[in-house]
């Protein structure tokens, strides 16, 4: 069973869907939008699934029209013929469909870009946290020396680390929700600017070790997140 204090650490989904106001359980939007769609195997796969279940059902839609569209040729050509304007003009209207959908999709899924980088984001802390409670486990059952890394710096790594990313899925919400100047969002990105000072100041001297392995992860988490709320804060 996991430790409480890095239980205590997780982002659970019902927290990100109050942080980010979107539905992540009813089918996330940003999924369509995401980078690391085409390099997870998964991922993709669910993908090409989705997009497969889309053009069967637009079969369904196209075949009467096509069937419409060519009933008044049932008299001037052969059964081959007519099977072979109807196949076509399903499958071309099937595509047409299919495209438009995707199209879409995309214009819709756009804008919630950032917020996909910022869950890939959010998947790598929790993968921190995953290797850190084997660490653990590996530790309780005798594997790992207790004393031979500083298991505390890298707890604080990770607080600091989820802090950072609360502030950047909360401002970019509210950029999201608030294409005009906010005034509240600098707050936020002060929040930001402080909790990633707070995370460079760290020990992390000690890499080789698996918690200064998981303490330096922790740090590129942190320093991913700064980056795309600069680039909000920029307006890019």
């Amino acid at each position: 069973m996991i430790q409480a204090d890095l239980d205590e650490l997780r982002i659970p989904e019902k927290e990100l869907e109050d942080l980010s106001g979107i539905a992540l359980s009813d089918g996330f939007l940003g999924n369509f939008y995401h980078p690391d769609t085409l390099r997870n195997g998964k991922k993709l796969f669910a993908f090409l699934l989705h997009e497969l279940l889309i053009f069967c059902v637009t079969l369904v839609v196209s075949l009467p029209v096509a069937l419409l569209a060519n009933k008044h040729e049932v008299s001037s050509a052969s059964d081959a013929e007519i099977f072979v304007r109807v196949l076509q003009l399903t499958l071309g209207l099937s595509l047409a469909i299919t495209v438009a959908w995707n199209v879409y999709q995309w214009l819709k899924a756009k804008p919630l870009a950032t917020l996909a980088g910022l869950l890939d984001e959010v998947e790598k802390y929790h993968e921190v946290i995953k290797a850190l409670d084997i660490i653990d486990r590996l530790t309780a059952a005798g594997n790992l020396q207790a004393n031979l890394i500083n298991r505390q710096d890298a707890i604080e790594a990770l607080k600091i680390t989820r802090k950072s990313l609360v502030c950047a899925l909360k401002t970019e919400r509210i950029l999201r929700e608030n294409q005009k100047f906010i005034g509240r969002r600098y707050e936020l990105f002060a929040n930001i600017e402080s909790n990633f000072a707070a995370l460079m100041a760290l020990d992390v001297s000690d890499r080789a070790s698996e918690y200064g392995r998981l303490l330096n992860e922790a740090l590129e988490i942190g320093m991913s997140v700064h980056k795309e709320v600069k680039k909000l804060q920029n307006g890019k």
